[in-house]
């Protein structure tokens, strides 16, 4: 058995805990600060006519990564914030001379912080604290969590923004809408009016899917059913850990030839369901289950492992030597990759011992046929159920799937469900495998809407996987009227449990616990 095959298992319970130290905290504070003070300077420079598109998409590049600082050395920390802060210094640099030739009186915002080279670490994080400590003074409860939630959905949008990017396409609009969202955070506004822009950015982050999903469609081919190997065999392999769709195609043209086995992992199971990634030979299967473990995953697999852009990880030391990346911001002991030079990642999978014998594994089905999905849709509402359940995306660890077999261990014969995780396989319940691909969930969801009606009383939608999409979703679904989602508690290193409750409140969501 694969050491890896286990649901007992995901990222955080093999880290002992799933929450975020109070010196990330602090970093996190010192990075938000100054985001939101280049942001404030991005605006005011396209209010007198000066583009600042580069800067714009370099912070939306350090607002994706920024879960990443945990993994990062105290040099590079301290590299990162000096790159944000001269960043800052330069907008407000130019903004107040472009002001003075224009004569016109510049607007301004106090400098909270100053970094320079010779900054400590310890400097930085007893700022970060005092500032975390003074934002929630005098603030009301539902105005100070409505500003983490609305940060939450910035953070969605940039990871989107970048993979959109991905495909040399522009969505300044949505970029602007973003740097907007965090110049929010430096004026006096009505919780009122956070949530409305928290509304509108999360419907922006949800189009923004649907036209990844469209690009996809358009240079990988239209998804099929599939049925995908988790097996392995005798050879020397490379895993392509992620979401990112271009970076695993690079990789496939630049090895087609050589005889190095790729497996995916993660997200990225769902590549199988392209056309195009099927013509490749040399891409032999996925490797790992339903569960997102990077941890064992990297832990049991002999060879070397490529992370793609734009990849959140939990990265153990105990794996590097082997790591490689596309990204622009890695921990040290990773290799950085440039120009689709994939070169040194084929040399360390020649070099590690690879798969000595091949081991068989249950294959499993995933993604969807638009026509089979409508048919099998048209049945499955045809008796006119007395409640329709959706189950969204869910790790399957012990705890969601002993929930979800009592749940339909006595599943009425009158109600049916669309599941996308847990497949009980009953007549009543249709079984979607997206391999927790948001693009294409949310194109399979607006499929469902066009035969159910969205503000149905007796739709439920149940959602079991917390991350960094999920609070979108949410307010995305709440806003075209779904009148009962329910979900299970987040990880705080997602959304603070306090904020979370609050959501909660605010957007009229239960407990899938109770």
């Amino acid at each position: 058995m694969f050491y890896n095959s286990s649901n007992e298992y995901n990222d955080c319970t093999a880290h002992g805990a799933c929450s975020i130290a109070p010196d990330i905290s602090s970093m996190y504070e010192i990075m938000l600060i100054l985001f939101r003070q280049i942001s404030f300077y991005i605006i005011n420079l396209k209010a007198i006519g000066i583009d600042k598109s580069d800067t714009i998409y370099s912070l939306i590049e350090k607002i994706a990564s920024i879960d990443n600082i945990k993994e990062l050395s105290q040099s590079q920390i301290l590299d990162l914030l000096l790159f944000l802060y001269n960043d800052f210094q330069n907008c407000k640099n130019e903004y107040k001379n472009k002001c003075k030739s224009l004569e016109i009186k510049p607007k301004s915002i106090k400098n909270i912080i100053n970094i320079t080279p010779q900054t400590s670490i310890s400097t930085i994080l007893k700022l970060g604290e005092k500032e975390f400590l003074n934002k929630y003074k005098n603030k009301d409860t539902e105005k100070k969590y409505l500003q983490e939630i609305l940060v939450s959905v910035i953070r969605s949008t940039a990871i989107n923004l970048l993979n959109f990017k991905e495909f040399s396409c522009d969505c300044s609009d949505t970029a602007d809408m973003a740097v907007s969202g965090l110049n929010l955070l430096n004026l006096r506004i009505s919780a009122q009016n956070i949530k409305l822009f928290i509304d509108k950015l999360a419907l922006c982050n949800i189009e923004l899917l649907s036209r990844i999903n469209r690009l996809r469609q358009e240079k990988f081919g239209m998804p099929q059913t599939v049925e995908v190997s988790l097996s392995t065999r005798q050879n020397k392999a490379i895993m392509v850990s992620g979401n990112n769709l271009n970076d695993l195609s690079n990789l496939l043209e630049y090895t087609k030839d050589k005889d190095i086995d790729i497996y995916t992992n993660g997200s990225l199971l769902i590549a199988h369901t392209y056309p195009y990634f099927r013509n490749f030979k040399n891409l032999i299967g996925h490797f790992g289950n339903d569960v997102i473990n990077t941890m064992l995953d990297f832990a049991t697999f002999p060879g070397a492992i490529l992370l793609t852009k734009n990849e959140i990880q939990n990265i153990e030391y105990l794996y590097r030597g082997r790591l490689f990346s596309t990204d622009n911001i890695i921990p040290v002991g990773i290799s950085k990759l440039k120009n689709k030079d994939f070169q040194p990642l084929i040399e360390s999978a020649l070099q590690a011992k690879g798969f000595a014998k091949g081991q068989t594994r249950t294959s499993k089905i995933i993604g969807y046929n638009i026509q089979d999905l409508d048919t099998k849709l048209d049945k499955l509402i045809s008796n006119n159920p007395k409640n329709i359940y959706i189950i969204g995306f869910s790790d399957l660890r012990a705890d969601n799937l002993n929930y979800f077999k009592s749940f339909f261990s006595d599943f009425n014969d009158n109600d049916c469900a669309i599941s996308f995780s847990y497949n009980p396989n009953k007549n009543n319940v249709l079984h979607i495998n997206l391999a927790y691909d948001y693009p294409m969930f949310n194109y399979v969801m607006e499929k469902i809407f066009e035969k159910i009606p969205v503000n149905s009383d007796n739709l439920n939608i149940y959602l079991a996987k917390c991350d960094i999409n999920s609070i979108s979703n949410i307010i995305y679904l709440k806003n075209r009227g779904v009148k009962n989602i329910s979900i299970l508690p987040c990880p705080p290193y997602v959304i603070n449990p306090s904020v979370l409750k609050v959501f909660m409140k605010i957007y009229d969501i239960k407990n899938l616990c109770k």
